[in-house]
């Protein structure tokens, strides 16, 4: 039996330990919020002016700053709206009293304590002149006092502004735990202070909350406190640590936020302390402060920038988070936890914990079945395969090479982009009709020997004596006719352009073929120089025939038929 109880004994401790390992409050579920957490820091400057009436009328004037409250709050625009508790901003006891215990002390030289509670003295006629000093101000009243409330908000910044941001208040609440929204006046022209998201109200799921103090003026040494509380019951208003939260208000917790674990979100904040009932405000009227005050809570390029950054940085990506969270000092090179978290990252970038810095895991591949065929049959069909391939290369070189002396059909032309060519013979130019050849392109060209001896390297052959038959071509530029019907005239020592027509030059006839050889022209067409090129067309298509073809190359139709 004492083993059972030793067991017991043991599982209780071992809860008790892993305790906090199961709480619900997830890592890093706060740094999107600490970033617009702020300081609240207010106090009261009074003028008061003591009237002493007694024989000849005399004024005492005296200036007075009074510290009214210390608390936290957070920053819901990026150009510097603030929202904190009211009593934070507004305390409980009244500056004027403490500047008329402080004047009329100095001025009747009477002990009188400087504080907020209102006194009596002995003497009935100071009595009355101390009773008439205190506010509220009447007609009667021998004080008259002037109160101006200072603000002024730290930010959560590295470093800090020097004596923080002056603000002024927008508006107060009716009670110490209404919110009251204030406004920086410098220091948010930028719009790139860090902002709290905001929900809209406490889901009745909220159970794990962060309370977030700052019970000093931050900087990097200073950082807001988090502690873990929970409501009792889920979604309400009160909390399970009354005692531990207590303590906390009594700390300058005043008008801190409530970070809900779940969705890293402000959904109130607290109030309270000392003689005042500790109280929970909700984000419905948050908001409805804001509207109150012509404010709409929203972030800022820096919260955008900064949120992208954080879901690298958590995602334990620290290479592609450097980037990230260096922009974000671009624009707030004071932002404490984006220093601290590019710091954090640069220290783990390419190392073992950096998820980007890991290769990436490929599928493992289906292993393929092992074939039975044996190895030296695959090397034998391939050398067969080989064989058979060599032969059909050598068969087709030589028919190729037959085609090319025979010049028989389309196998003896030379094909070149989809046009066939005349490797024999001379550039004719276009077709002497008056009109441009189809296609432009489709020009006998001149290589070889024969190129050698053509009239754009020889120069104008020697036009012969004696008339020119109608259906012989010219070979050779002749004298221009001055006034060609219809056409343009050249100059007679200028061909014409490429694809015009020499004015006056017949068109080639379309009867029968000229002879194979032209050193025997049919009669009644004039013999050309030698060296000239023929101009041959097809009789079946009309286009022209390369020097020793057989076959129209456009067509097929045989050169003899």
């Amino acid at each position: 039996m004492p083993r059972l109880h030793s067991l017991i004994a043991g599982l209780g401790a071992f809860a008790a330990f892993a305790a906090p390992m199961l709480h619900p409050h997830p890592s890093g579920s706060t740094d999107r919020v600490t970033p617009g957490g702020v300081r609240v820091e207010s106090s009261s400057h009074v003028r008061i002016t003591l009237l002493d009436d007694r024989g000849v009328i005399k004024q005492m004037i005296r200036d007075y700053d009074v510290d009214l409250a210390k608390g936290s709050g957070f920053t819901v625009t990026p150009d510097g709206v603030v929202v904190t508790a009211t009593q934070v901003v507004q305390a409980a006891d009244d500056p004027r009293v403490y500047a008329a215990n402080r004047v009329f002390a100095e001025y009747f030289k009477v002990k009188i304590p400087a504080d907020f509670k209102r006194h009596s003295l002995d003497d009935p006629d100071l009595d009355r002149r101390l009773k008439a000093c205190y506010p509220p101000q009447q007609t009667d009243s021998t004080c008259i006092a002037d109160v101006t409330t200072n603000v002024t908000v730290h930010p959560y910044l590295d470093p800090p502004p020097p004596g923080g941001l002056p603000a002024q208040i927008l508006t107060t609440g009716a009670s110490p735990a209404a919110p009251a929204v204030l406004k920086v006046t410098k220091g948010g022209e930028k719009q790139t202070l860090p902002t709290v998201p905001l929900a809209t109200v406490i889901g009745g799921a909220v159970e794990s909350l962060d309370v977030m103090t700052l019970t000093g003026r931050p900087s990097a040494k200073v950082a807001p406190k988090l502690d873990t509380a929970h409501l009792d019951p889920p979604g309400s208003r009160t909390f399970k640590e009354r005692d531990k939260v207590r303590k906390l208000l009594d700390d300058g917790a005043a008008g801190a936020a409530l970070i809900d674990d779940g969705k890293s979100e402000v959904i109130g904040f607290i109030s309270g302390g000392g003689d005042q009932p500790m109280a929970i405000t909700p984000a419905d009227e948050i908001r409805s402060a804001l509207v109150a005050a012509g404010v709409t809570p929203r972030r800022g390029p820096v919260d955008v920038v900064y949120e992208n950054a954080l879901a690298s940085y958590h995602n334990k990506l620290y290479t592609g988070a450097i980037p990230a969270l260096q922009q974000v000092l671009n624009l707030r090179p004071d932002h404490v936890v984006a220093a601290d978290h590019l710091r954090d990252a640069r220290a783990k970038a390419g190392t073992a914990v950096d998820t980007g810095n890991r290769p990436v895991a490929r599928p493992a591949q289906a292993e393929q079945p092992k074939s039975g065929v044996p190895p030296y049959v695959w090397v034998a069909g391939g050398v067969v395969v080989l064989a058979l391939l060599a032969g059909g290369v050598v068969l087709l070189r030589r028919r190729s090479a037959a085609g090319a002396q025979d010049g028989d059909g389309p196998a003896g032309d030379a094909y070149l982009g989809g046009v066939h060519t005349d490797p024999g013979a001379a550039e004719a130019g276009a077709v002497h009709s008056g009109e441009t050849s189809w296609p432009p392109y489709a020009v006998t060209r001149v290589f070889g020997a024969e190129a050698a001896r053509s009239p754009e390297v020889m120069g104008p052959a020697p036009v012969p004596p004696g008339p020119v038959s109608a259906g012989a071509v010219s070979a050779g530029p002749g004298p221009a006719d001055p006034s060609p019907p219809g056409g343009r005239s050249y100059p007679a020592d200028l061909s014409p352009p490429h694809g015009h027509a020499q004015p006056g030059d017949p068109a080639p006839p379309r009867g029968p073929s000229y002879p194979p050889n032209p050193s025997s022209p049919p009669q009644g067409q004039a013999q050309l120089p030698q060296g000239q090129a023929q101009l041959k067309f097809c009789t079946q298509c009309g286009m022209r025939l390369g020097q020793g073809h057989r076959f129209c190359g456009f067509c097929g139709n045989p050169v003899d038929s």
